[in-house]
C-alpha cells in the first residue's frame, strides 16, 4: 500500500491534507511536535475509524538539527513505503524587526522551514525516483512572491527558498515519474497567526480562506503533477498588488501594513 508522510499534521492545513489522502484510501504517517501529541493522536484515531486505513504517528521536533534524517529513520522502522511526501510543518515570526527577534527562534524557524524540508525532499526524492513513482508537496506562501520587506525578514526569505527550491526540484524530476509541487498559500484560518505572534489579522480578513479549500487546491495540484498552486482570488490579488506597485518602498509599506502587530 502507498503511504503519505505528512508533517505538521495535527491542525490546520496538515490535518486537512491528511483527510484528503485518507478519503482516497491512502495510508498515512502523520507527524507533529511533542506538544501536539494529543491532537495528533485524535486525528489518527478519527481517520482510522472513518476510512479504515493505517495511520502511524510520529511526535518529534523537526526544528532540531538532523531532524530530517531522524524522521526518515523512524518511518523506515514502521516498514512503510512513502509514495507521497507533504512538507507542511513550518513556523513564522512576524511583526518584529530582525534586531527585535530572538536569534534562537529565528534559527529554529530556518531549520524547520528550510533545512528539514530540504533534507526530507532530497532523501525521499532519491527513493521515489528509484521506484519510478511518487509526489512531493511543499507548503510555501504568497510571501515568497512579495517584495522583501521588514517585519518578516526570516519568514518571507524561508518561503522564497521553498518556492525556488521546489520549482528547481520539479525540473530535476521531470521524466522520472516523480513530481514536486509547491502550495503558495495566502492568509489562511489556522493557528499560524497566533504562533507567529501577530494575533490580530483583521487587516487580512478580506483575503482569508478556510484551511479546507487551500488544502484541496494543493492536493489536486500535487495529484495532477502541477508545479504550483496559489488558491484564492485574494491571494492572487496580493501577489499582483506587490508586483504592480511602482516602488520598492511602497511595496514594503503595503506588505508591512498587514503583518504589523496591532
Amino acid at each position: 500500500m502507498a503511504t503519505a508522510l505528512i508533517t505538521g499534521a495535527s491542525t490546520g492545513l496538515g490535518r486537512e491534507l491528511a483527510s484528503l489522502f485518507a478519503a482516497d484510501g491512502i495510508d498515512l504517517v502523520v507527524v507533529s511536535s511533542e506538544r501536539s501529541t494529543a491532537q495528533l493522536t485524535a486525528v489518527a484515531d478519527e481517520l482510522r475509524s472513518r476510512h479504515g486505513i493505517r495511520v502511524d504517528t510520529v511526535s518529534m521536533d523537526l526544528s532540531q538539527p538532523g531532524a530530517g534524517p531522524e524522521l526518515v529513520r523512524r518511518v523506515d522502522e514502521l516498514g512503510v513505503d512513502v509514495e507521497y511526501l507533504v512538507n507542511n510543518a513550518g513556523v513564522g515570526i512576524l511583526g518584529l524587526k530582525i534586531h527585535e527577534c530572538d536569534p534562537v527562534a529565528v534559527s529554529k524557524m530556518v531549520q524547520l522551514n528550510v533545512v528539514t524540508l530540504t533534507d526530507l525532499t532530497t532523501l525521499y526524492a532519491a527513493r521515489m525516483v528509484k521506484a519510478g513513482r511518487g509526489a512531493i508537496l511543499n507548503v510555501s506562501s504568497v510571501a515568497a512572491y512579495v517584495i522583501p520587506h521588514g517585519l518578516e525578514a526570516g519568514y518571507a526569505a524561508s518561503k522564497a527558498y521553498v518556492r525556488s527550491f521546489s520549482e528547481a526540484v520539479a525540473d530535476d524530476l521531470r521524466g522520472t515519474g516523480v513530481t514536486c509541487t509547491h502550495l503558495a498559500a495566502g492568509p489562511t484560518r489556522t493557528e499560524f497567526a497566533q504562533t507567529a505572534g501577530v494575533g490580530d489579522w483583521s487587516r487580512l480578513d478580506r483575503f482569508m480562506l478556510d484551511a479546507a479549500p487551500v488544502a484541496q487546491a494543493g492536493y489536486e495540484a500535487m495529484r495532477a503533477g502541477r508545479v504550483m498552486a496559489m488558491p484564492g482570488l485574494g491571494t492572487k490579488a496580493m501577489r499582483s498588488l506587490s508586483a504592480l506597485s511602482p516602488s520598492r518602498r511602497l511595496k514594503a509599506a503595503i506588505s508591512g501594513y498587514f503583518v504589523t502587530r496591532h
